[in-house]
C-alpha cells in the first residue's frame, strides 16, 4: 500500500502518517506539505491518498483536490474541519472516496480508512440525518414511500449505491451492462427526487436502516 498524506498543516499531516504506518506497516507512507507541484505530491505513485483540505476550506485546496481526483486511480480521502451536509456532499460528488471530520477518534478513522480500503466509502453521520437544501427529508415515511416507487431492479441498483459502488461494479454485481446500469441510476435520481448520487445513497441507507434488522 502506498499512501500519500498531504496537506496545509504538517502537524496534522504527521498524525495521518502515524496512523497510516501502523495500519499498513507494510507500505510506503510519504508526508508532503503543503500539496504543490514539484513538491513530491505525485498522486500517481500512490494507491491512498490522504488530504486535509483546510479550515475553512479555500478555493485552492478544492482545486487541489480536483487536480488529485483527475490524476490518480488511487482513493482519496479528505479530512476537514468543515463539516457542514452540503460541503460533505459537493466532496463525495467530486469522487473521493470518503470524507472524515478531523475531531473524530482515532479508532474511527481506522474503522473509516478500513472500509475505504475495502471499496467501500466513508461519510459521517451528519450526511444521513442532515436537512439540508436538496436534501429529502429525513422521515422514514418519505424515504419509504419514495423507495416504493422504483421497481425491483432500480431498488436493486440503488441498493449498491448505498453501498458506494460504481457503474461499473453495480454492472458486474447484478450482470448486466453499464448503459443499463446508467439507465436506472437516471430513472432513480428522478423518482426519488435528488440530483446526485450521494443524495441517492443517503436514502438506501435510511431504508435499510429502517428494515427490520437494519443498522439505525
Amino acid at each position: 500500500m502506498r499512501v500519500l498524506v498531504t496537506g496545509e498543516q504538517p502537524i496534522f499531516c504527521e498524525g495521518l502518517s502515524s496512523i497510516a504506518n501502523r495500519l499498513y506497516p507494510a507500505g510506503s507512507v510519504r508526508v508532503v506539505c503543503p500539496p504543490r507541484a514539484g513538491n513530491g505530491a505525485d498522486p500517481s505513485a500512490s494507491d491512498l491518498i490522504l488530504i486535509d483540505i483546510g479550515s475553512p476550506a479555500a478555493p485552492a485546496d478544492i482545486e487541489v483536490l480536483e487536480d488529485f481526483l483527475s490524476a490518480t486511480e488511487a482513493r482519496v480521502v479528505v479530512f476537514s474541519d468543515r463539516v457542514s451536509s452540503g460541503f460533505i456532499r459537493d466532496i463525495m460528488d467530486l469522487g473521493a472516496a470518503g470524507f472524515i471530520p478531523k475531531n473524530i477518534g482515532i479508532n474511527l478513522v481506522e474503522s473509516a480508512l478500513r472500509l475505504v480500503e475495502m471499496g467501500g466509502r466513508y461519510v459521517p453521520d451528519i450526511l444521513l440525518t442532515a436537512q439540508a437544501d436538496g436534501v429529502p427529508e429525513s422521515s422514514q415515511s418519505f424515504a419509504a414511500a419514495s423507495h416504493q416507487k422504483l421497481t425491483p431492479r432500480q431498488k436493486e441498483v440503488l441498493a449498491e449505491i448505498g453501498k458506494g459502488r460504481s457503474n461499473q461494479e453495480i454492472a458486474r454485481v447484478l450482470g448486466i451492462s453499464i448503459a443499463t446500469v446508467k439507465l436506472h441510476v437516471n430513472a432513480i435520481l428522478q423518482t426519488l427526487g435528488v440530483r446526485n448520487r450521494t443524495e441517492a445513497a443517503i436514502i438506501a441507507l435510511r431504508t435499510e436502516a429502517s428494515r427490520p434488522g437494519g443498522t439505525a
